[in-house]
């Protein structure tokens, strides 16, 4: 995941289309919804080398460098996939508007031109096609596709019958776009098919309370780091020597409510 402090000031400054413009929040609601499928996150600058890693997901990056910018395009001709929220690659560092229309560095690897912003009003909601109940917030765009598939149209609201959420090939690699605020279901279900783009599994088996991380040393023994947040009992996930009792754990045991164990995989002792 992507985190810039310029982009989080120039966002949260005054004069912007909608005041419930949040950085934080959005980093933190992508955040969640990978964390409770147990997918491991790093965060990364927009200027680090991002060549090592599968999914490279972008809640918020209003304001995006021009070098940030190639840095997203070879890491998604190289054959990452990237997941990019709404208002970002909008301006430079100097927060001058980036030329040739929105979303400025961003739009030729997104494969869209937002022609307008569409903030919603506050608690308004906008109804998008999906299988279920699928709904955005705070904002809407009307976007016109240069190469994206709409995976999500708006079925009401400013952009009805425009994309919402949009999947683009390019090169090797993926690029998804999100031009809403989805609700939480509709966000795991958008990152889900993400990760799915690159390799990445969402773990449905394990509780979403129990946070698990995984971790390798220098002579490739594995660690499984288990902590239980929530008040009932969830399963190991996976076979392993519990470093903290000695003992032998295997799925049928469990992890208690507010527990922790770590466990070396696959060792007996």
């Amino acid at each position: 995941m992507l985190w810039d402090w310029e982009s989080w000031w120039a966002l949260e400054q005054v004069f912007r289309p909608s005041v419930d413009l949040n950085f934080k929040e959005r980093q933190l609601a992508y955040y969640e919804q990978l964390w409770r499928a147990h997918v491991q996150v790093d965060f990364a600058h927009p200027a680090d080398d991002l060549s090592g890693y599968r999914l490279i997901v972008v809640p918020q990056m209003y304001l995006c460098r021009e070098q940030w910018g190639k840095n997203l395009r070879d890491y998604v001709a190289g054959g990452g996939t990237l997941v990019v929220s709404y208002f970002s690659g909008i301006v430079d560092e100097d927060d001058a508007i980036h030329l040739g229309g929105y979303p400025g560095v961003l739009r030729d690897l997104l494969g869209l031109t937002v022609g307008e912003f569409l903030p919603l009003r506050s608690g308004e909601q906008v109804a998008l096609t999906a299988s279920g109940q699928a709904h955005g917030g705070v904002w809407t765009e009307e976007i016109e596709l240069h190469g994206a598939e709409a995976v999500y149209r708006y079925k009401d609201g400013p952009a009805a019958g425009g994309p919402a959420v949009t999947r683009h090939r390019r090169e090797q690699g993926t690029v998804w776009y999100v031009s809403t605020n989805p609700d939480p279901g509709t966000l795991r279900e958008i990152l889900r098919a993400a990760a799915a783009d690159a390799g990445v599994e969402f773990d449905t088996r394990t509780p979403g309370t129990l946070e698990l991380v995984e971790r390798r040393s220098a002579a490739g023994a594995r660690f499984q780091f288990l902590i239980n947040h929530g008040e009932y009992a969830a399963p190991v996930p996976s076979p392993g020597l519990d470093l903290l009792t000695g003992q032998v754990c295997t799925p049928a045991d469990l992890v208690p409510g507010g527990a922790v164990r770590v466990l070396r995989l696959d060792e007996r002792p």
